[in-house]
């Protein structure tokens, strides 16, 4: 599956937004009472963020941060239609090869279906409290 990327601007923002509710608000009611909006806005950086395009539509995005000693895959998100496609594994495949300097981390949910994906790309659990789990990549 060829797709592009592209750094995201603010007005991405709406579509970041919906995205992320339509495929976390189960988690997050289940694990955290609710979803709070108020919390995306506030987490939300175009500047680490990158619009995952397939034929010239946003099919999702990524945002990776880094500081001194890791980079952080605060999130990933693609559209339901093209889930099952391998867009998800060549995205965490090119951020691993691309990054290598430092470990990535992460953060989800012990039951989020996405952990079979970042375990197969060798992330490990390094953490978890209670349904958290923090996984790592690398040295």
């Amino acid at each position: 599956m060829n797709y592009q990327t592209r750094p995201a601007t603010e007005a991405d923002y709406p579509f970041c937004y919906e995205l992320t509710k339509q495929n976390m608000f189960e988690l997050f009611t289940h694990h955290w009472g609710g979803w709070d909006a108020s919390a995306f806005r506030n987490a939300f950086s175009a500047k680490s963020t990158e619009i995952v395009v397939l034929d010239g539509h946003r099919v999702g995005y990524f945002s990776l941060k880094e500081n001194d000693s890791a980079f952080y895959l605060e999130n990933i998100q693609l559209s339901p239609a093209v889930h099952g496609q391998g867009i998800g594994t060549a995205i965490l495949k090119n951020i691993v090869n691309n990054n290598k300097s430092k470990p990535i981390l992460l953060t989800t949910f012990l039951d989020n279906p996405a952990i079979r994906l970042y375990k197969r790309l060798g992330f490990t659990v390094t953490d978890q409290d209670g349904k958290t789990v923090h996984m790592i990549r690398g040295t």
